[in-house]
């Protein structure tokens, strides 16, 4: 939803049509994150016998007052009265938000918080999956995929061979690994590397790649709304699980987050696979979203 439309005034004292009302609810449950604690609304059209004790006009007062400035909210939205064009304007400015990448702070504070999480190493080692990685988290399927990485040799910076990376990928595939052996482990039986350039570039690809993903799981103008902590915990679960597995294994959890209960949905984020400190940045970003 870019626009809300309704014919004519929906709330306390108004005309109160079941369409305009649905809109006027689908249209308060796109802009949440500007009105908390207001839980998502039931879009049904209804008002209840009285309208001034539904949860609907709660909202409309919740928004008048927050977003709209009104010192005594009046619990009504007239058809292109000041509450109307100020719904507009947020979903207008939200639906430009979702296809526009997330950068500037907050992308530093997400570069920070994966590498936090992943490490920056820049030789092979194998992830608490046991899957081959190098950089930021990259992880390579098989030999091919290594090979499409530009490794050079550490002690020359000469290119590698496409055999010296099937060499060093198989080495390091059959060492023991587990969820908390360190990445310098790994070091001794390497003697490829890749550039700092290149970590960056894979980062900035990898968050591209899963911000696009995240917006399909939830919804871009949805995403786009939720709170800071939010989209750094949704980020970590991804990073880690894959779009796949987040959104289908983990049912219960999707279901909070669609419907911002984020400190219900802080209950449901344990990864087994990950450190207990992991599992409790991210419970701790969901616990603390506002």
């Amino acid at each position: 939803m870019a626009k809300l439309q309704i014919t004519q005034s929906v709330g306390i004292g108004g005309v109160n049509k079941p369409n305009d009302i649905k809109a006027v609810q689908a249209a308060l449950n796109k802009l949440l994150g500007l009105i908390p604690p207001t839980n998502k609304l039931v879009e049904d059209g209804k008002l209840g016998s009285k309208p001034e004790n539904s949860k609907t006009v709660a909202a409309i007062k919740a928004f008048q007052k927050k977003v709209v400035g009104m010192v005594r909210p009046d619990g009504k939205i007239d058809a292109n009265g000041k509450s109307h064009r100020k719904i507009n304007d947020k979903l207008s400015a939200l639906a430009s938000a979702a296809v526009v990448p997330i950068s500037g702070i907050m992308k530093a504070k997400l570069v920070k918080a994966i590498e936090q999480q992943e490490g920056r190493v820049p030789h092979m080692y194998l992830c608490t999956e046991g899957k081959v990685t190098v950089g930021v988290g990259h992880m390579m399927k098989d030999v091919k995929a290594a090979q499409k990485v530009p490794f050079v040799l550490s002690d020359s910076g000469k290119a590698a061979s496409a055999q010296d990376i099937e060499d060093e990928f198989k080495a390091i595939k059959v060492r023991p690994f587990g969820k908390s052996e360190p990445h310098f482990k790994f070091k001794p039986f390497t003697k490829l590397i890749v550039s700092e350039s290149l970590m960056d570039e894979q980062i900035d690809k990898h968050i591209k790649a899963f911000e696009k993903e995240l917006k399909i799981v939830y919804g871009a103008t949805e995403f786009s709304a939720y709170p800071n902590e939010v989209k750094l915990a949704l980020f970590d679960m991804i990073f880690n699980l894959g779009m796949t597995t987040l959104k289908t294994g983990f049912p219960k959890f999707n279901n909070h987050i669609k419907n911002q209960d984020f400190k219900k949905a802080a209950l449901e984020c344990n990864r087994p696979q990950v450190s207990v400190t992991r599992n409790d940045y991210v419970r701790g970003l969901l616990r603390n979203a506002k």
